[in-house]
């Protein structure tokens, strides 16, 4: 796991991630539905202009409703994020290029006391997003087992 360092100050979860791949195909993992569906969940919408609305569904009756704020391909990603039975929050995903591929900087703001509660779900989501830019996607029947033991090792 190319976790890099992660923080939680206030109510803004802070995780950076390195890849093996370069930004555009961490980008494309943002706006190909395809792609969207092994690391995040069945997109049932996703416009990445700003004003475009990105809709996921989690399944199990779960899904989250995104507005696009920023959307500078393939930099800088900006949006809400608005789950079930929690107050609107708001997501930034800052991509850079490295010699080795790129880093990702996930930004979750607004957390308030669900910040801690975010990191394994942000941390397993991280996961199968690095499994699918480098092709060899995981089965998402993998998900809530990795979810419960990053749970279990997270502060």
């Amino acid at each position: 796991m190319p976790l890099s360092q992660y923080s939680m100050a206030d109510d803004v979860l802070t995780v950076s991630w390195a890849f093996p791949v370069p930004q555009q195909d961490v980008w494309n993992a943002f706006r190909q539905p395809s792609l969207l569906s092994q690391w995040l969940g069945r997109a049932t919408e996703c416009d990445l202009r700003p004003g475009g609305r990105v809709l996921i569904d989690h399944g199990d009756g779960f899904g989250s409703k995104s507005l696009v704020l920023t959307a500078n391909e393939p930099e800088l990603l900006a949006m809400t994020w608005n789950f079930p039975d929690e107050p609107e929050s708001q997501l930034e995903f800052s991509l850079d290029p490295t010699e080795q591929g790129s880093t990702l900087e996930l930004r979750h703001l607004k957390l308030g006391d669900l910040t801690g509660a975010y990191l394994p779900g942000w941390l397993t989501h991280l996961t199968f997003l690095e499994a699918a830019v480098s092709g060899t996607p995981l089965p998402a029947a993998q998900f809530w087992p990795l979810h419960s033991t990053l749970q279990a090792l997270c502060p």
